[in-house]
């Protein structure tokens, strides 16, 4: 009976210790670590708050500004511009612009080679997006004249179906026309591989020629090229117009806007541009 007792006791003492220690760590270290975890949690917790309202400000801003308005983009040679659509806005060209990697001209004139003549230069770049650079720089004469004009892709340079649909806007898409001439009674496209192939080993090994050999390679490159090039009225007129619209796929209500006199009228029209008198002070009626 006395070691029952003595083991009862032995075992109240133990469960008294363990207790104490217990009440020992809530009161000192484990208040402390505790502490520090609330703490931790809290600043956590303020920090995730602060993040979904800065997300959620950010999202509702993105919303509201740049996806609630509908977007343009324009290729302005060296990067694409993209700016807020303005219904009937004269500007607006309205495509994704993927770049020609197959004719060979841009690789040294660029996207945008037009920049002599101020009065051409913005419908020139235009007509550019949509129109190989032999089409209007290259005057095939004789027999080598076909009058035959196709649409190729712009990535991979194959002739494709016309690309033109009732209501499309110039530019919008991915392909050009390009000319044909007729070698030894064979139809062939004027930018023929040869003429790409020398073209693009010229640009790759510019760097390594003589001043005689780049004159020579530059003559040999344009030696198709025409003096004097095809004009917009070659193209925008009723009779004997360059293009064969009908033949690109151009249904006739395109066509009729395209050689309308309106455009024409522009085109032979506008050919000198004059500042109101307010803006030039103290000018004499007569100056």
């Amino acid at each position: 009976m006395k070691k029952l007792l003595s083991k009862l006791y032995l075992l109240l003492l133990m469960a008294f210790t363990v207790f104490m220690m217990v009440v020992i760590w809530d009161v000192t270290l484990g208040k402390l670590v505790a502490e520090f975890r609330h703490r931790k949690l809290s600043q956590q917790a303020t920090e995730m708050k602060a993040g979904q309202k800065e997300a959620s400000e950010t999202t509702t801003f993105k919303q509201a500004i740049l996806e609630g308005e509908k977007r343009v983009k324009h290729y302005l040679g060296y990067r694409v511009l993209e700016q807020r659509w303005l219904k009937g806005h004269f500007h607006h060209i309205d495509f994704d612009f993927k770049p020609d990697k197959h004719n060979y001209c841009i690789n040294c004139h660029g996207d945008m080679p037009h920049d002599k003549v101020k009065e051409l230069r913005a419908f020139g770049n235009m007509h550019a997006s949509f129109i190989g650079c032999q089409t209007c720089h290259v005057r095939l004469e004789g027999s080598a004249r076909t009058g035959v004009f196709k649409w190729y892709d712009r990535t991979t340079g194959e002739i494709v179906d016309s690309p033109v649909e009732k209501g499309t806007q110039a530019g919008a898409y991915n392909a050009k026309i390009i000319p044909f001439e007729r070698i030894d009674g064979r139809l062939q496209r004027v930018d023929t591989p040869e003429r790409v192939a020398f073209a693009r080993d010229y640009r790759k090994n510019e760097k390594t020629l003589t001043d005689i050999q780049k004159s020579k390679a530059k003559k040999i490159i344009h030696k198709i090229v025409s003096k004097k090039p095809y004009l917009c009225g070659d193209c925008h007129r009723k009779e004997g117009s360059l293009l064969p619209f009908k033949e690109l796929g151009y249904p006739q209500e395109r066509i009729n806007v395209i050689v309308s006199t309106e455009v024409v009228g522009m085109i032979h029209k506008y050919t000198e541009f004059y500042m109101p008198r307010i803006l030039h002070p103290g000018e004499s009626e007569e100056k």
